[in-house]
């Protein structure tokens, strides 16, 4: 299902709404509801957090760390929430620096676009180092940094092929990828499920959640606490990827909040099912069990339903992953083009053009795949230096939209919404208050802590690079009035 069977007429009134905020239609919209969805489920891609990072919350707090999903999915719908009543009455390409460039400013949305755009860029380059790291024992024994390294950038490559080929065969076989996760992974939780209560022998079973004993030996505190919730806040992450693809979406007013909901609320509740059910499957204690070079999650599978399961396991999670990492792609691309079609970066004229038969933004294609190999490189291609980064920056562009938000709502220059669309109505301040609020928690779990200090400063540094384009180009550029979105009857 790659595109939408809808009339001529439908894509036509897409292409008017478009026009209305004052662009042309360049890119090829063809892109479905399912292959909003599909691209949005893939971009959180349960099985790339659980896979990576499945023993991590157990060396913070133990196995009640499980529990902490139960928290995190109800908060990151507040910002779901927020999104979809954006995205329904803004559907455009570069959603955060677009919204906040028209409800509080360009020189506000330029801060916005570019934390975007570098947390895409990073997770364009985690998702990358995370095949590397998971597959990478799969070919070599004992893999150096360089053969992990090489497999993530070769994947990088065909990734970039299939993108610049066009959004019709990139979404095709992320459409598959997706599938073959949401499939497997439902599988997956039957199996684990009647494993759990029936045919494994030895398992921890329900005492695991209660288990308050973390694998480093530290004392349980609020930091610990905070950073054990960090798997459910990676995993879901980069939902919003539908409303980044809307000029490529037919009927994206509501095609995007749904599927940025739907995403969100199936990744929820499937990652907490099958993270729970994988610690009541551990056959010993996570201190013996969650050691050793096997990925644990592949090893779990193995020792308790056998070698044909573990490599179906391999198959789905490759799938996942690699859809994760077309999804990515797509999303960062489409960003850089956004931004350079508003003359916002260096060397916007050329990044902003499009394939003529393709219709893909092929130069911002080719930019976003040397960065992300160069950002692997300088990471050595581990997919830890390079996780914490995606969130902190993710969670910075979702706080800045939610103070464009409210500075919105105050001044009443939020568009209307059209008859259908998503509208959070009187309940959109209370909503977006609790987002905001939820954003300073994880921001301060991701720079705070001393572990994360480094974070902190890479991305103060990133952020001084685009201050400094500010300073120096940027802004004499908007005050000309040559660069920022067209302004429209809407502004």
């Amino acid at each position: 299902m790659a595109t939408d069977e809808r009339p001529p007429e439908a894509t036509r009134s897409d292409s008017d709404d478009l026009a209305a905020l004052g662009y042309g239609q360049q890119l090829n919209r063809s892109m479905s509801s399912f292959t909003a969805f599909a691209l949005a489920f893939s971009m959180v891609s349960i099985n790339t957090g659980i896979v990576t990072l499945f023993t991590d919350p157990f060396n913070r707090i133990g196995g009640a760390a499980v529990l902490l999903w139960l928290l995190v999915t109800p908060m990151v719908l507040t910002l779901v929430a927020v999104y979809a009543h954006l995205s329904g009455r803004m559907p455009i390409t570069g959603y955060a620096y677009q919204w906040s460039s028209r409800l509080v400013g360009p020189n506000f949305g330029w801060f916005t676009g570019w934390i975007a755009l570098i947390s895409f860029l990073a997770g364009t380059a985690g998702t990358a180092a995370a095949l590397g790291t998971v597959f990478a024992p799969e070919i070599w024994d004992n893999p150096t940094t360089h053969q992990i390294q090489a497999l993530s950038i070769g994947c990088t490559l065909v990734v970039a092929v299939l993108n610049i080929v066009g959004v019709k065969i990139a979404t095709r076989v992320n459409n598959i990828g997706a599938s073959v996760e949401l499939i497997g992974t439902v599988v997956l939780v039957v199996v684990l499920a009647a494993g759990v209560l029936v045919f494994f022998d030895h398992t921890q079973g329900l005492k695991i959640l209660t288990d308050t004993h973390p694998l480093d030996g530290h004392p349980i505190t609020l930091s610990s606490i905070a950073l054990g919730a960090l798997l459910p806040v990676y995993v879901l992450l980069g939902w919003e990827g539908a409303a980044d693809l809307a000029e490529e979406t037919v009927n994206p007013r509501k095609a995007a909040p749904r599927a940025m909901f739907r995403s969100v609320v199936v990744s929820g509740v499937i990652g907490f099912v099958v993270f729970a059910l994988l610690a009541l499957a551990m056959p010993t204690g996570p201190a013996t069990f969650l050691t050793g070079s096997e990925n644990p999650v592949l090893k779990l599978i193995s020792e308790q339903v056998g070698p044909f399961a573990r490599a179906l396991m391999i198959v789905v999670a490759f799938a996942s992953i690699f859809a994760c990492l077309i999804a990515n792609m797509a999303v960062a691309t489409r960003m850089t083009f956004a931004l350079s079609r508003d003359n916002m970066l260096p060397a916007s004229k050329g990044l902003q053009r499009v394939g003529r038969r393709t219709k893909a933004p092929v130069p911002a294609i080719i930019l976003v795949t040397v960065l992300a190999i160069g950002l692997n490189l300088l990471n050595s291609g581990l997919v830890g230096k390079i996780y914490a980064m995606i969130g902190l920056t993710y969670y910075l562009t979702y706080a800045l939209t939610m103070i464009a938000t409210a500075i919105a709502e105050k001044r009443k220059t939020i568009p209307r919404a059209t008859d259908g669309v998503f509208d959070l109505g009187r309940w959109l301040n209370p909503v977006v208050a609790i987002a905001l609020l939820w954003c300073l928690a994880v921001i301060a779990a991701l720079t705070i802590p001393e572990e994360n200090n480094q974070n902190a400063v890479t991305v103060t540094i990133v952020l001084a690079i685009g201050f400094l384009w500010w300073v120096l180009v940027l802004r004499h550029r908007l005050k000309a009035g040559t660069a920022g979105p067209p302004r429209t009857r809407n502004d």
